[in-house]
């Protein structure tokens, strides 16, 4: 079954399409990442699968509930950190967390064991017992993931969850997430602009560009949908007439950098093959020192995908050979 699933769920405000169609599936156990420019559609998409807003049209189940028709349930069995979190300033971090467990009916001693495991994870132990008004960006940002699980969720639903930390406490969270997801099995829909957790967390990733599902796929399926040529960077042994051989390939290469001991080069060609490359190095007595293929990161691929009049393959995860753009400072043809 799946953990969410959505068929042509949308979003109007007016005359205003906040969220077109979406039409989706996320396998229960997996972590499925939504990404895109602000204003997408991202927080009116997740409200509505967390049942906050009803929508438009289309319809979509959690856990096998309907949004629509089983609400009540489906909070009962899901986590959500929104992007933007109330606290009650005045209650301290163990007192926040002890008066949600208790809304979820969860006894005592239970609570209070549970508390105490979920303040050491979040790295917040040692504040458990300050006012919440002096926690920082940071702090209040670990305290609202505590509260978002508190409840053991079947379904985490996460806005921005790395908002305001640091690099160590980014680290600390995605950390957590993963321990989730594989210890207890947790399905985790992200919704971030921070594009590297993504990468590091999420199976497959949705790409939403004004209100429409633009890609959907793992991180290699969207690698494929915007590339067209596979790249190789390689570098090689420089001798006194490497340059100038090169120049005479039969490849399209860019010269990335040259230092006295080496070389190093981009291959880029439609459907070039490694062994290609490889034999082509042998025969040239050039002495290799490093071979690999280059790989697009999420970041390059958001920015090609979201950009104005980017003419994209009819189909979001046809698959071709992954590819790399150029990078250097001279080439040769």
């Amino acid at each position: 079954m799946y953990g969410i699933s959505a068929i042509g769920i949308g979003k109007m405000y007016g005359s205003f399409r906040a969220v077109d169609s979406l039409t989706f599936n996320v396998k229960s156990g997996s972590i499925f990442g939504l990404i895109g420019p602000n204003g997408a559609g991202k927080t009116t998409t997740m409200r509505m699968l967390c049942g906050m807003l009803s929508p438009t049209s289309g319809r979509a189940t959690i856990a096998g509930l309907d949004i629509a028709r089983e609400s009540i349930k489906i909070k009962r069995i899901i986590g959500l950190l929104p992007e933007s979190t109330g606290f009650y300033n005045w209650m301290n971090g163990e007192e926040y967390l002890y008066y949600f467990a208790r809304l979820y009916n969860i006894e005592e001693p239970i609570a209070r064991k549970k508390i105490s495991d979920l303040l050491n994870r979040v790295g917040l132990a040692a504040k458990a017992f300050a006012p919440i008004a002096y926690y920082s960006r940071g702090m209040k940002q670990r305290l609202a993931l505590a509260r978002a699980v508190i409840n053991d969720p079947q379904i985490l639903f996460l806005d921005e969850p790395t908002l305001g930390m640091d690099p160590r406490g980014q680290q600390e969270i995605q950390k957590m997430l993963l321990d989730l997801n594989h210890e207890k099995g947790v399905t985790i829909f992200l919704s971030t602009h921070a594009l590297t957790d993504v990468s590091t967390l999420c199976d497959q990733i949705g790409i939403l560009n004004h209100g429409k599902l633009i890609a959907h796929g793992s991180l290699n399926d969207l690698r494929n949908l915007v590339n067209d040529s596979t790249s190789v960077f390689i570098r090689i042994l420089n001798t006194q007439e490497t340059v100038s051989r090169l120049s005479k390939s039969p490849f399209k290469i860019t010269i990335d950098k040259v230092t006295e001991d080496s070389v190093d080069m981009i291959i880029s060609d439609d459907n070039i093959e490694l062994d290609e490359v490889v034999d082509w190095i042998r025969k040239q007595n050039f002495k290799l020192i490093e071979l690999r293929q280059l790989k697009m990161n999420l970041d390059e691929i958001f920015f090609r995908l979201t950009k104005p009049n980017y003419d994209k393959p009819s189909s979001p995860i046809s698959v071709k050979k992954s590819a790399s753009p150029q990078v250097g400072q001279r080439s040769f043809n």
